[in-house]
């Protein structure tokens, strides 16, 4: 019966420590996508409109919305302009219509 208790509590010990082991890895992965969307950028006025588009679209998702955006001050303007399909979002193509309109004060 000790046999079996030992074979046991060293099977739960194992257990934990792989359980424990997952956990930090997960942890560790969850810590560098925050330090990734911390560190992410503002793109600057002197940005090419391909830089501070990539820079926005931190999801390479092909195209940015106005919740990417929002980090620019009186970008939104502009953005609506650009946005001919009304759906919210721009493509490369439009956000440099906005872009080159933004950066020369057009909004």
């Amino acid at each position: 019966m000790r046999t079996a208790f030992k074979i046991f509590a060293y099977a739960a010990v194992l257990a934990g420590v792989s359980v424990t082991g997952s956990l930090q890895a997960n942890a560790a992965d969850d810590t560098d996508a925050h330090q990734v969307a911390a560190g992410s950028e503002v793109p600057s006025m002197t940005d090419s409109a391909d830089t501070a588009f990539r820079k926005l679209d931190r999801g390479a998702k092909g195209y940015v919305t106005y919740e990417d955006v929002a980090s620019l001050p009186d970008f939104a303007t502009a953005f609506g302009n650009a946005d001919s399909t009304h759906l919210g979002r721009l493509n490369l193509a439009g956000f440099t219509q906005a872009w080159t309109a933004y950066a020369r004060g057009r909004n």
